[in-house]
């Protein structure tokens, strides 16, 4: 069964209306629990502050409001992309940054950056493949590449955030 926002407009509000209360609920739980579960793995500033795990739902909550349903009401292929970019793209590029990362591009490695870009890539091509989806592979290709561009440039928000946003 596909993902649909059809239905009465009345129920749809009613939705939106909730949303910025549960977000800030499920986001601050999660930070919480995050940090009992899993302290050994946080970053020192997570500790303090929300994880990148509440990023990602913030994020894909946003995603899921700007570009989740297609024309025919279904899921959108831009928004799997996006969020695919970020959790397969930028994974790639941490691990291979930090294992193998020697040349410097502002905070990150190159190396790592062209791991996420061909990771991205991948992605794209994929979601282009996949029925139902309509995601042409040159806007595939130019969201892989400002996923990467995005990852690698030294802006102070989580790229939790702007990697799924930008890109979509």
């Amino acid at each position: 069964a596909a993902f649909s926002l059809g239905g009465s407009s009345e129920k749809f509000r009613n939705l939106l209306a909730c949303l910025p209360e549960a977000a800030f609920r499920c986001i601050r739980a999660t930070s919480l629990k995050s940090s009992v579960l899993f302290g050994s793995m946080l970053r020192r500033k997570e500790f303090s502050s929300l994880t990148g795990a509440s990023y990602l739902m913030l994020a894909s909550l946003t995603c899921l409001l700007i570009f989740g349903a297609g024309p025919s009401g279904r899921v959108s292929g831009v928004f799997i992309a996006a969020i695919g970019f970020l959790a397969l793209g930028d994974t790639a590029a941490a691990i291979v940054g930090l294992s193998v990362g020697r040349v410097r591009i502002f905070r990150k490695t190159l190396e790592g950056t062209l791991a996420g870009l061909l990771v991205c890539l991948g992605v794209a091509w994929v979601v282009s493949i996949l029925p139902g989806l309509d995601l042409p592979i040159g806007i595939g290709i130019l969201g892989a590449v400002s996923a990467s561009v995005v990852e690698v440039l030294p802006i102070e928000v989580n790229d939790n955030v702007v990697i799924p946003l930008l890109s979509g």
